[in-house]
């Protein structure tokens, strides 16, 4: 066995050895004691197979992989039987680069039962070996990727058995259940039975192909209770068919917690801005009735009108309290309800009617109460000096939102505007309050007709 020439039958100029050349598959014959090479099909250009006979089978094996590889032969000439092996080694055709072969040693034994040989036909996997190892390598920065997260990540088939998961909801369930290997695990057996039913209505509006995001509320064993926010998305085959969900889960529990007490403490303030808002117009209403007492005690018609005028003014002022806490928001009015109901409150002439049409605009608190008082100066005005008996008449007012302003036109369209009265310097009391609450909201307000009086209001929204 220790004479390592090419027999007959395998020489070069041979019939077999045509034969070999055409087979896509290494095929070496290895002698069984020195593991030398006896016989090799594909070598590359430029040498010959004398050249290669005796060469080690080794020297065509990465060193990495020597050690394999002689374990592998030598089992095979210990037991007699077929040994297969994957290596990597130098492209033994073209010899650029590397290649992945799949071997099968088999033992060659002559006609007294002697090994002689041993035969190693290598299949070249190279292409999916490379593929093999791209999706383990894939796999791999997948676990990296998912196994960093503080979150739950998950994944179920059409049987709702666990295909994947990360650390973290592995160490739930071991935590919670004592188990550790969970695929092919039914993952509704490790979630409190009161919400399978919840959940296997978004796994079939999964399965159907909907994206579903909800909240979700969990029993613990302590017997608090924890809050997730869940995402379900379904996995597709290569045909594009759903045969599973991916599931994505955040503990939002502290989130959560924290929101109820914003939302509780936003409750009680309301209720309080409630009880504010309702106190101060109770309030208001007394000093009027105080004011109106003191009214009926007079004899002076000039200091009786001041008293009605102060009392129409504290009424207003009511009005808008009284309309915030009747409301849901308690901090602004809209334009297109105060007004009217601002005019409701003031005239007390049902010949006197109010066209009020424009743009809509929610009034903040600070610009509430201004704007209310000096519309209800105006519609005062108009009221006392504008109307007359039974003359049927009106009140137009436009309001419009234009470059980041509230534009309002007011015109009393039966009215005279004295033209010997200075608009903007006068000693009246209605129109020095007029100014004040124009200041008050960093706006301008121009008299643009004295017949029928006609005013432009300006007021900035910033």
């Amino acid at each position: 066995m220790n004479d390592l020439k090419t027999p007959n039958i395998l020489n070069p100029d041979s019939y077999f050895h045509g034969l070999a050349k055409n087979i896509p598959e290494m095929i070496v014959l290895v002698d069984p004691d020195s593991y030398k090479l006896k016989y090799i099909n594909h070598f590359q250009a430029g040498f010959s197979l004398s050249e290669l006979v005796g060469a080690e089978v080794f020297n065509f094996v990465l060193p990495e992989h020597v050690n394999n590889y002689r374990k592998a032969l030598d089992e095979c000439v210990k037991s007699g039987e077929v040994t297969n092996i994957e290596l990597e080694t130098q492209d033994r055709v073209n010899y650029i680069g590397k290649a992945w072969y799949k071997c099968t040693i088999s033992p060659i034994k002559n006609n007294q039962n002697e090994l002689e040989s041993l035969l190693v036909i290598s299949k070249d996997i190279t292409i999916e070996k490379n593929h093999d190892i791209e999706i383990y390598n894939k796999k791999e920065k997948l676990y990296a990727i998912i196994n960093n997260s503080h979150d739950i990540i998950l994944s179920i088939d059409k049987n709702l058995t666990l295909t994947e998961y990360n650390s973290v909801f592995g160490s739930m369930v071991e935590k919670g259940f004592g188990k550790k290997d969970l695929n092919g695990q039914v993952l509704l057996n490790f979630i409190d039975p009161t919400k399978h039913d919840h959940l296997r209505t978004i796994y079939s509006r999964v399965f159907a192909g909907e994206t579903v995001n909800d909240i979700e509320s969990f029993d613990t064993l302590t017997g608090s209770i924890i809050y997730f926010e869940s995402s379900y998305h379904p996995i597709f085959n290569y045909e594009r068919e759903i045969n599973g969900i991916s599931i994505f889960s955040k503990n939002i529990t502290e989130r959560f917690l924290n929101e109820q007490k914003v939302i509780k403490a936003l409750k009680d303030k309301e209720v309080l801005l409630s009880e504010i808002h309702h106190r101060i117009k109770n309030n208001l209403a007394l000093v009027s009735s105080m004011l109106q007492l003191k009214e009926m005690q007079l004899d002076n018609e000039m200091a009786k009108d001041a008293l009605r005028d102060s009392r129409k003014r504290i009424k207003s002022t009511a009005l808008v309290h009284e309309m915030l806490y009747r409301k849901d928001s308690f901090d602004n009015l809209k334009l297109l309800e105060f007004i009217p109901e601002l005019f409701k409150n003031v005239n007390v002439n049902d010949n006197i009617i109010l066209d009020f049409d424009g743009d809509d605009y929610v009034l903040d608190l600070n610009k509430a109460l201004p704007f209310g008082l000096m519309l209800h100066e105006l519609m005062m005005n108009s009221l006392k000096h504008s109307f007359k008996g039974s003359e049927k008449s009106k009140l137009r007012i436009r309001s419009k939102i234009e470059d980041s302003f509230l534009n309002i036109e007011y015109c009393d369209c039966s009215g005279i505007f004295p033209k010997s009265v200075n608009f903007k310097d006068t000693a009246t009391t209605g129109l020095m309050l007029i100014h004040t609450f124009i200041e008050q909201l960093n706006g301008n307000i121009e008299l643009v007709s004295n017949e029928p009086p006609t005013y432009k209001i300006n007021i900035p929204l910033s």
